[in-house]
């Protein structure tokens, strides 16, 4: 592995962020947004007193891609954007003697001083030039082990290249960005539908999907991740696009079906069912949702548990096959 190191000002970040040069899509990350407002407003406070902040990493592939510090850049970058103020609980600063308020500033509004002070702020990206998958993968585990990330987010680092590659190339797709929260996006509920749509998906004798628990997880990527099968994967795009498409913009889809739905999409496009009678089919679930009481009642056990989710694949898989 080679690195370099560069200090570099949050005027100069934001204008190679808002050029491409530098990019906030890595498939080891989280998406952006996923810092509360008191996390950001910390960050920038920091930077204007001149506080020492986290490094920034990156790695080169065609353009510097973050791999560590996605929050602290889309942050800095929002904020120069006029995207939120600060708090108004926070203090004054004093540069060269002078005593300047932050408390409530976008900044547009604040002082040309501290405007300055923020633009020079020097920001340290280790930008990795030269680097094998394994040690970028190690790295990032190693640069995390102290972070509460979930489930899903601890496992990223364990999946090959490929795996990797197939999960960011399904949650690319606009399902994703349209049919979930903010929330859910900044918990990467997003990754986590697509590694249980290919845990439903894959029909490889040797592994059968027993639940969506934490040890079935990780076994699925263990087993998957030399298997990964991209014809596989665009057919799961073709079923989630055209469910998408299919489906109304306001509808709710419960968060405990996103996947078996998925799955189920998934399966009428590969074996040729009328894709109409399909989506009646699952307008009449979704609209019926709240009166399906056997369906609820199998989630109590658990809605990861094998019972759950061996009940839910046998529903859709009913609905499905009773399609011509």
């Amino acid at each position: 592995m080679r690195t370099s190191r560069d200090n570099m000002a949050v005027k100069t970040v934001v204008n190679k962020l808002k050029r491409g040069n530098i990019s906030l899509k890595h498939k080891l990350q989280r998406r952006e947004g996923a810092w509360s407002k008191k996390t950001k407003d910390l960050l920038i406070d920091s930077l204007i007193r001149s506080w020492l902040v986290n490094p920034i990493y990156t790695v080169e592939d065609g353009k510097q891609c973050a791999i560590d510090g996605v929050q602290r850049l889309s942050t800095i970058r929002d904020y120069l954007a006029d995207g939120f103020a600060l708090s108004k609980e926070n203090k004054s600063v004093i540069i060269d003697g002078v005593e300047y308020e932050l408390a409530g500033k976008k900044y547009s509004k604040l002082d040309n001083v501290v405007k300055d002070k923020l633009d020079s702020a020097q920001v340290t990206i280790f930008d990795i030039l030269e680097y094998t998958d394994d040690e970028v993968r190690e790295m990032f585990k190693r640069l995390n082990s102290g972070v509460p990330l979930n489930t899903l987010q601890k496992l990223m680092p364990e999946m090959s290249e490929k795996l990797s590659d197939a999960i960011y190339d399904i949650i690319s797709l606009p399902f994703f960005e349209t049919r979930l929260t903010k929330a859910q996006l900044k918990a990467s509920t997003d990754q986590n539908i697509a590694l249980e749509t290919l845990m439903l998906c894959d029909a490889n004798e040797e592994y059968t999907a027993k639940s969506f628990r934490k040890a079935d997880k990780e076994n699925f990527v263990k087993y998957y991740n030399d298997k990964v099968d991209m014809t596989l994967v665009e057919v799961i795009k073709e079923g989630i696009s055209k469910l998408d498409e299919s489906l109304a913009e306001d509808v709710k889809i419960p968060k405990t079906t996103f996947s078996v739905l998925c799955y189920a999409s998934y399966i009428a496009v590969n074996e040729g069912k009328d894709y109409n009678v399909f989506i009646e089919r699952v307008n009449d679930f979704l609209n019926n949702y709240d009166n399906n009481l056997d369906y609820k009642e199998n989630l109590n056990d658990g809605t990861t548990s094998s019972n759950s989710v061996q009940y839910r694949i046998n529903y859709w898989q009913g609905i499905v096959s009773s399609i011509l």
